[in-house]
């Protein structure tokens, strides 16, 4: 996460560059109090900018803001990162990663690339897995006796 550029991740930064881009060939009209009407060639559609919501329900379903939603954002000169739910950003998730993530200790494990200090190879043991074998044919098929 010290990588990161903005407040959210980059998966989630490509989505909302993505929903900026759409927006270019659309017409928003504000109509106060953070309601806003975006007209694309589809159709109209309604967004209120305080309650998070657009017509087109893409929005409330994911958390990022849809391409409408981002057009609404242009027209009040907001930021579209303020308008992201707050699980994808960056202080969230480092309250969800803050004590899962627990060092393991590597005092006595061998390294990986130290295969040819053990030894002499031949006197070690080394498992094989199982040998096993599929007999020939189909498989029988087990049938429930009818009660008849």
């Amino acid at each position: 996460m010290t990588k990161w550029k903005n407040c959210v991740g980059p998966n989630i930064e490509s989505k909302v560059q993505h929903m900026v881009a759409r927006f270019d060939h659309m017409y928003a009209e504000n109509y106060g109090g953070g309601r806003v009407k975006v007209t694309t060639s589809c159709g109209d559609y309604r967004v209120d900018l305080g309650l998070h919501q657009c017509s087109c329900r893409s929005w409330q379903m994911t958390g990022i803001p849809c391409s409408h939603a981002c057009a609404a954002i242009k027209i009040v000169h907001g930021n579209v990162y303020d308008y992201v739910d707050n699980c994808y950003k960056k202080s969230s998730q480092e309250k969800i990663y803050a004590r899962s993530m627990i060092h393991v200790i590597t005092i006595d494990m061998p390294h990986p690339n130290d295969y040819y200090r053990i030894g002499n190879v031949s006197e070690q043991v080394f498992l094989l897995p199982p040998i096993t074998s599929r007999p020939p044919g189909r498989p029988k098929v087990n049938r429930d006796e009818s009660q008849f």
